[in-house]
């Protein structure tokens, strides 16, 4: 590890970004304008040191508190859906009165459990109806 670290510390931080991202100055030219790889990779490893610290906090007391949580709010959109058939993630939102960032969170553990399945992603402003995100599986 050691090591490796010293190699990136000969590295400018784009180049470390760009390595680190597994991307070179010829993919990057490609991409839309706009998007930031070393912008991206600043957010991601934020997030996850945020992520750990407040992991470092919780007691067993909390995880098994959250993790009760958690069962229960996946309980409540199982039943939604199962009462719906499909549903839009802005539905389950407001039914839960969580934002969707929070639903989607919650139906991706869902269908890796294999309680539901996905069956379409859309994109824009919910106006087909490719965008029925979830069914439960049989």
């Amino acid at each position: 590890m050691k090591e490796q670290m010293g190699m990136m510390g000969a590295m400018n931080p784009m180049e470390m970004m760009q390595k680190m991202c597994g991307m070179g100055m010829d993919k990057m030219e490609h991409m839309e304008k706009g998007f930031n790889p070393m912008e991206m990779c600043i957010k991601m490893t934020e997030s996850v040191t945020k992520a750990a610290e407040m992991g470092s906090y919780a007691t067993p007391e909390v995880r098994a508190l959250f993790e009760d949580w958690v069962g229960e709010v996946e309980k409540e959109i199982l039943t939604f859906i199962e009462a719906k058939d499909e549903v839009k993630t802005k539905d389950i939102a407001e039914k839960l009165k969580i934002n969707e960032g929070s639903v989607i969170f919650f139906i991706s553990r869902l269908a890796q459990q294999g309680k539901i399945k996905i069956k379409g992603i859309s994109i824009g402003d919910y106006k087909s109806d490719a965008n029925k995100v979830a069914q439960p599986t049989e």
